[in-house]
């Protein structure tokens, strides 16, 4: 059984559609995140353990009770992981650069939201922590928003995601692997990217697809 260090490791080894397709072949074929959440800028593969915000609009509520709040969060994200967050709301900037500057002194692998982000040009030139939302707005949390839950499980579009999955995101998606397979989807997958380089060279040396095909069983 790998550990943590040894799962990521071996995560950042594949891309999330062969984790994607070895999860179908498992019978988990609803674990990929919704198009529309990309990265600000791709760099490179982005995989570890998710830590999960999920939070609301509010209000009549204070800006320093707001504040607090997302303070807290920033406390509290656990390190080296990749937070996943659900802002229950597409109007507002979930991520900025004070926030990501203090992710990125926790060693937080990467940042994801259903949701916006401001202050792009400096996350993306400077500050350079991973993100993942689905658009752009200077609109912020302050007197706006609340955490309600940190730590737990939570849902975005169809993929329930809990706290101690593991998470594999780059320039194709982001793709939710449940800790209790861990294990065996790396295995898979590996052994699928196998027979998919083999599949590959054979092709490239001449081989007919379909016969490739039937002998390797990947394409």
């Amino acid at each position: 059984m790998l550990n943590e260090e040894e799962i990521i490791e071996e995560l950042l080894l594949l891309n999330s559609s062969i984790v994607h397709d070895a999860l179908r072949i498992e019978n988990y074929s609803n674990q990929t995140l919704p198009n529309e959440i990309i990265p600000l800028q791709f760099e490179n593969i982005i995989a570890g353990k998710v830590w999960t915000i999920s939070g609301s609009l509010k209000k009549n509520i204070k800006e320093a009770d707001s504040l607090l709040s997302w303070t807290n969060f920033l406390s509290k994200a656990q390190d080296n992981s990749i937070i996943v967050c659900q802002p229950n709301n597409h109007e507002i900037a979930l991520m900025g650069e004070l926030s990501a500057e203090t992710l990125k002194l926790k060693n937080i692998r990467g940042y994801i939201t259903d949701g916006g982000c401001r202050d792009v040009t400096r996350i993306k030139t400077e500050i350079k922590l991973p993100v993942y939302c689905r658009f752009t707005t200077p609109k912020d949390v302050t007197g706006r928003w609340i955490v309600e839950e940190m730590g737990t499980s939570i849902v975005i579009g169809d993929v329930k995601i809990v706290t101690g999955d593991y998470i594999i995101a780059d320039e194709d998606g982001i793709v939710i692997i449940p800790y209790n397979i861990i294990d065996k989807i790396i295995i898979r997958a590996k052994n699928d990217l196998n027979s998919e380089n083999k599949m590959r060279e054979a092709i490239l040396n001449g081989t007919d697809p379909k016969e490739a095909y039937l002998k390797y069983g990947q394409f």
